[in-house]
C-alpha cells in the first residue's frame, strides 16, 4: 500500500467558513476539496513549466508520513 502524507493547515475563521461553504456546494468534504485544488495546481504547474521528474531532493519535513 502506498504511503500518504498529512499536513496541518490553518485558516482564519472567515476563510474556513468560506472554504466549508464551497466544499459543501461542490458536494465534497473540505479535505477532498483541498486535495482537488492541490492536484489542479500541480497539473497547471506541469503544463506551464514542464513535468516534475526528479523528486529525490524534496523535503517532506512539513508533512506527517502515514502508513
Amino acid at each position: 500500500m502506498k504511503k500518504s502524507a498529512a499536513v496541518r493547515v490553518r485558516f482564519n475563521e472567515a476563510d474556513a467558513k468560506k472554504l466549508a461553504y464551497v466544499a459543501k456546494s461542490e458536494g465534497m468534504s473540505v479535505e477532498k476539496l483541498l486535495i482537488f485544488l492541490a492536484r489542479q495546481k500541480i497539473s497547471y504547474f506541469e503544463r506551464t513549466k514542464g513535468n516534475i521528474k526528479d523528486l529525490s531532493g524534496v523535503n517532506l519535513d512539513e508533512f506527517e508520513i502515514l502508513e
